[in-house]
C-alpha cells in the first residue's frame, strides 16, 4: 500500500510502499478515504513520543471504511464508515495510508451530514475543543486566544451552542467568520495587547497559542478565581496568581467522537477545510504546517 513515512527521527517524509497492517485483538482495518494534517504529525516526526518505531506511517486523524476486523471485535463489520485516530507511533502506525488500523474505543461512525473527507479534519481538534469547552463549565464569558485555528473555530462553536459568550481573538479579515461562527466579541490580537482591548472581564480563558508570559499579560482581564487553561503546556509549575490555571492534556475516545457527531448532525458544528491535497502531496503539506503557512485546516484524500 501507498503510505508516508519517515525512515528516522527529523527525516524527511516521503511516499513509500509499505505492508498492509494486520488487525490485532479489539482492532479494525480501515480502507481510508482520508487523513486529516495536525501539527502533532509534524512534531511526532521531530521525536515527541519516546518510543516510536521506524519506518512510521505519519498521521493521527483520518476517516474511510472497515475493511477487516480483527479477533473480538462486534460492534463494527466490514462496510462501516468510522472516523476516529489511528496514530499509534510506538508500533509505526499511522494515517496518512491507504489502510490503516485503529482500536475500537478510537473510532466512531461518523457523522451522517457531512463527507467523510470532512469528517476526517475532527478527530483530534474537535475532542480538543470539546474537552476544553466542558472543563469551563459554567463560564458566561469565555476567551479564546488563537480561536481561529482548527481547535479555536471548533471551541467557539460549542462554546457559542452552550449559551457562553465567546470573545474571540482575529485579525480584521477574518472577523466575520468568527461572528459566523458564534463568536460575541472580537478581539484584534495584533493591534495591542489583548487584555487591554477586551469590553469586559472574562472568567474563562482557552488560550491555544501563548507562551507563559503571554498567559500572564491575560491575567488583568480574568475575574478573580477564573479558570485560564493551557493546551500548549504555558501554565508555570507555580501556577498563575489569583486564578484556576491549568496545563490540558486531551482525551479522545469514542465517546467523545459520537459527542461530536452529534453536534454536527445538530447543525451545532461546521467542519472548516482550509486546503486539501493529495497523499503525494502530504510532505509539502507538513512542511507548510510546520512553517506556519497552512491555510487552516489541511485534509489528504487518499
Amino acid at each position: 500500500m501507498r503510505a508516508v513515512t519517515v525512515s528516522d527521527i527529523g527525516a524527511e517524509p516521503e511516499l513509500t510502499d509499505q505492508p498492509v497492517p494486520e488487525p490485532g485483538q479489539g482492532e479494525v482495518l480501515v480502507r481510508m478515504n482520508a487523513a486529516g494534517l495536525n501539527p502533532f504529525d509534524w512534531k511526532v516526526i521531530d521525536g515527541a513520543v519516546p518510543g516510536t518505531v521506524f519506518p512510521l506511517v505519519v498521521g493521527t486523524d483520518g476517516a474511510g471504511i472497515v475493511e477487516r476486523v480483527g479477533p473480538g471485535v462486534t460492534g463494527f463489520q466490514p462496510g462501516d464508515p468510522v472516523f476516529g485516530q489511528f496514530g499509534d507511533p510506538r508500533r509505526g502506525l499511522g494515517s496518512y495510508a491507504e489502510r490503516a488500523v485503529a482500536p475500537v474505543d478510537t473510532v466512531a461512525p461518523p457523522p451522517r451530514t457531512i463527507a467523510l473527507s470532512e469528517a476526517a479534519a475532527v478527530p483530534t481538534a474537535g475532542t480538543t475543543a470539546l474537552n476544553l469547552v466542558d472543563r469551563v463549565g459554567d463560564a458566561r464569558r469565555l476567551l479564546i486566544v488563537g480561536a481561529t485555528g482548527g481547535v479555536g473555530t471548533f471551541a467557539t462553536q460549542l462554546a457559542a451552542a452552550r449559551g457562553i459568550t465567546v470573545v474571540a481573538t482575529a485579525t480584521a479579515d477574518k472577523a466575520d467568520l468568527m461572528r459566523a461562527l458564534g463568536a460575541a466579541e472580537i478581539v484584534d490580537h495584533s493591534a495591542g495587547p489583548i487584555a487591554d482591548r477586551l469590553a469586559a472581564p472574562v472568567d474563562a480563558v482557552i488560550d491555544l497559542v501563548s507562551d507563559t508570559r503571554g498567559l500572564r499579560g491575560l491575567l488583568s482581564a480574568v475575574s478573580p478565581g477564573g479558570t485560564v487553561l493551557s493546551p500548549v503546556f504555558a501554565v508555570p509549575e507555580e501556577g498563575l496568581p489569583g486564578v484556576d490555571a491549568a496545563n490540558f492534556l486531551n482525551e479522545a475516545g469514542a465517546d467523545r467522537l459520537e459527542r461530536l457527531a452529534r453536534e454536527i448532525d445538530a447543525g451545532h458544528l461546521r467542519v472548516l477545510i482550509g486546503d486539501t491535497v493529495t497523499l503525494p502531496q502530504a510532505p509539502d503539506a507538513l512542511a507548510r504546517s510546520r512553517e506556519g503557512r497552512a491555510r487552516g485546516k489541511t485534509v489528504i484524500v487518499i
